[in-house]
């Protein structure tokens, strides 16, 4: 049994849209406007402006600013220059994120220090959390999951401990009446 073909009309249109669109495509990209925005200066215009003089009657032309990267600047200029109004406590948990990967052992001193200078802060199981991963680093994986059921247990709602414990593949016990 063979299936019964398009008439003409219906054929022409199975046919025929598809070209017109690809047609269509083509005359819109091709039809683009490859002239520079108003605004937009070509970047020889800037070196140009520069080096020409200018008249007291124009306004000075000043190239923009870029935009801020917070990403470039130097982890010495962080720690030479703290915002003062940031807390210190987070200037210590950068500084100890970015020695995680590099120096283990410079977590475990930060951590020993933050917790003589903030003790049990909202922040704690935070600083914990970086010490499992610097002692899973330096292959003390014992220590490493004490401390993950250490956080676990004394902040069973805060999600750093139980980044902690996922970390470890511990599953805490669920809280309340056991069945």
């Amino acid at each position: 049994m063979d299936a019964p073909r398009p008439s003409g009309a219906r054929r022409a249109l199975l046919i025929g849209f598809p070209v017109a669109a690809l047609a269509a495509a083509a005359f819109l990209f091709v039809g683009r406007d490859e002239r520079p925005t108003p605004n937009a200066r070509p970047p020889s215009a800037e070196s140009r402006a520069a080096r020409q003089p200018q008249r007291r009657d124009e306004a000075p032309v000043v190239p923009p600013a870029p935009p801020p990267a917070a990403a470039t600047v130097s982890a010495a200029a962080q720690e030479s220059e703290p915002a003062p109004d940031t807390d210190p406590e987070a200037s210590l948990i950068d500084r100890m994120r970015a020695a995680l990967t590099t120096n283990p052992e410079e977590v475990l001193r930060l951590d020993d220090e933050a917790s003589g200078d903030f003790g049990d802060s909202p922040r704690a199981a935070e600083r914990g959390l970086l010490r499992v991963r610097a002692l899973v680093r330096l292959d003390r994986i014992g220590q490493a999951r004490s401390l993950a059921e250490d956080l676990i247990e004394r902040y069973p709602d805060d999600p750093s401990a139980k980044s902690a414990a996922a970390y470890m593949g511990i599953h805490p016990r669920p809280r309340g009446p056991s069945r």
